[in-house]
């Protein structure tokens, strides 16, 4: 839809990678979300755009944001007796961009090695004003942050900034998918990728989604 893919534009970049055709075709973004794996795809973008859940039961419903559904691998907040109805994805404000990004090893049937999604706010001047980042398959949930002091800064300082936050407070592990570093590693080359393609976007370049198939495969340089 034209609106995902410009307007939110991250989330269309995970939801073109999650599975197959057939999942895609089948499978919902809510449950994708309570599936509550930390490399899962869509989470980490509405996460970084924003989003709410809103669960409902016989008991009523209730309405939180997104990041703080998960409580850990596989796990939710969520009551035996609860339903995730809806995902609330607020509009962004104009000269808003936003991206993700996964490390993957192959082009179907592939879950993150590492991803990345970021939300960045342009000034008039092309400066960004406003961060937000998620990262998965780097800690036990989706882990979420917002850049502190930003004060229109270049999109070089911010891709820096997010780069380290990703390098700071990733806590990944060593499977057999990847190791700890290799992953410590890649989630920041990421992350810096994943604000130069929003802040592009933000300033109205027309980068299609998915953003792994723009750019190869999501691959560290």
């Amino acid at each position: 839809h034209p609106l995902l893919t410009t307007v939110y534009a991250g989330l269309a970049d995970a939801s073109a990678l999650v599975g197959s055709p057939a999942t895609r075709n089948v499978g919902t973004i809510g449950g994708n979300l309570m599936n509550a794996s930390p490399a899962m795809d869509t989470g980490a973008p509405l996460c970084a755009l924003g989003a709410e859940v809103e669960l409902q039961s016989v008991r009523g419903t209730r309405r939180f944001p997104l990041k703080d559904l998960w409580t850990g691998p596989g796990r939710t907040q969520a009551a035996d007796d609860e339903l995730c109805v809806a995902v609330h994805i607020p509009r962004p404000a104009p000269r808003s961009g936003s991206a993700y990004l996964r490390l993957e090893y192959r082009r179907a049937m592939e879950i993150a090695v590492v991803g990345a999604a970021v939300a960045v706010n342009l000034d008039d001047g092309g400066h960004v004003t406003a961060l937000s980042i998620a990262l998965s398959a780097v800690a036990p949930t989706i882990l979420f942050g917002r850049a502190q002091g930003l004060t229109a800064a270049s999109v070089e300082e911010t891709a820096a900034q997010a780069a380290a936050f990703a390098t700071a407070h990733s806590t990944p592990i060593s499977d057999v998918r990847a190791s700890e570093e290799y992953r410590r590693h890649t989630v920041a080359v990421m992350a810096r990728r994943a604000v130069e393609a929003a802040a592009a976007r933000a300033a109205g370049d027309a980068i299609p989604t998915p953003l792994n198939r723009t750019t190869g495969i999501g691959a560290a340089r």
